[in-house]
């Protein structure tokens, strides 16, 4: 880690637990975010690096905070976000996007999982599509819709959990 005052506890983020650990996947060192194939910062934590702080086993996934963006270094006790107006609506949008492969496979344990993940069916989408089809029609949908989430709602965190 860094030669850095430690955090209290109580000022400890989701990134301080999990940069506590080495990365399996990308070997980034504790102290330092997930990187990408590419090298950069990825924006979301790798899952086996995150499941291992046990509050966080469950969690679909550990965004990389904007601070730790590429050639910025890390410091332990960064703040979290600051906290979203209860006055505002819904802080959380979440849209799930399901896939099979062939028309003979099933659809409906991805579209379980993701609405026992608290994903209303309507913001579900959904298809049967070759890996080989390069435009996935329902993926662009869905990626559209968070995209518009995002404009009308700057507040809101939209989070898309895919099964496939």
């Amino acid at each position: 880690m860094t030669d850095l005052q430690q955090p209290s506890p109580n000022d400890r983020s989701d990134a301080d637990d999990v940069e506590q650990h080495a990365c399996p996947k990308c070997d980034a060192q504790p102290g330092s975010p997930c990187r990408s194939r590419g090298g950069a910062v990825a924006s979301a934590y790798h899952t086996r690096r995150f499941t291992v702080v046990p509050r966080l086993k469950k969690a679909l996934r550990v965004p990389t905070p904007a601070d730790r963006g590429p050639g910025r270094p890390w410091r332990p006790g960064t703040p979290p976000p600051a906290p979203v107006d209860p006055d505002l609506p819904s802080a959380d949008i979440r849209i799930g996007y399901a896939r099979c492969s062939t028309l003979g496979q099933e659809l409906d344990s991805q579209l379980d999982a993701l609405s026992k993940h608290g994903i209303p069916r309507d913001k579900i989408f959904s298809e049967k599509i070759s890996t080989q089809v390069r435009v996935r029609p329902k993926f662009e949908e869905a990626l559209r819709t968070a995209r518009e989430v995002k404009a009308h709602a700057p507040h809101c965190r939209s989070s898309s959990p895919s099964t496939k």
